[in-house]
């Protein structure tokens, strides 16, 4: 893995974002529930006060890896934490360690935040993502539900 390079996702990597998380809608069977447009990355993620962060894992100049996060805090814990939304990694680079590596770097990038936490949610049926975290410590939260509430 060592000509794999990761780094901070700037304005200019939003239509690379884009494609990444379009492969990633992909995998899931869920293109059709997508609404996103590249404008939509561009506009709340690199404009004023960001929405989210993201980080791309590189070899050479192909993306190979996205994962997507931001901020938040637990009311509970006393402490920020992070987010993921989305990790990505390409089907060629799977097994490889890329997802542990992406995941590392949200720890160390957050550090900046004093993030304490991670929290994420796994698409329905994902059995290999939920072996992956479990295999990362995640354990699964048996004392919450999500819920969706569309249209503010």
């Amino acid at each position: 893995m060592n000509e794999i390079s990761i780094r901070k996702a700037t304005v200019e990597d939003a239509s690379v974002i884009h494609n990444l998380l379009s492969e990633l809608e992909k995998t899931l069977g869920a293109t059709q529930q997508v609404k996103r447009t590249l404008a939509d990355l561009e506009a709340f993620g690199f404009s004023g006060e960001p929405c989210f962060e993201a980080l791309i894992a590189w070899k050479n100049a192909t993306a190979v890896g996205l994962v997507l996060f931001f901020k938040e805090f637990s009311t509970w814990r006393g402490v920020p934490g992070v987010y993921v939304q989305d990790l990505y990694v390409a089907e060629d680079f799977r097994g490889s360690g890329l997802g542990s590596m992406l995941m590392k770097a949200v720890f160390e990038h957050t550090r900046d935040w004093s993030a304490q936490y991670c929290r994420l949610s796994v698409h329905t049926g994902n059995e290999t993502a939920m072996a992956f975290y479990k295999r990362l410590g995640f354990k699964e939260a048996r004392n919450e539900h999500v819920f969706v509430l569309d249209g503010l």
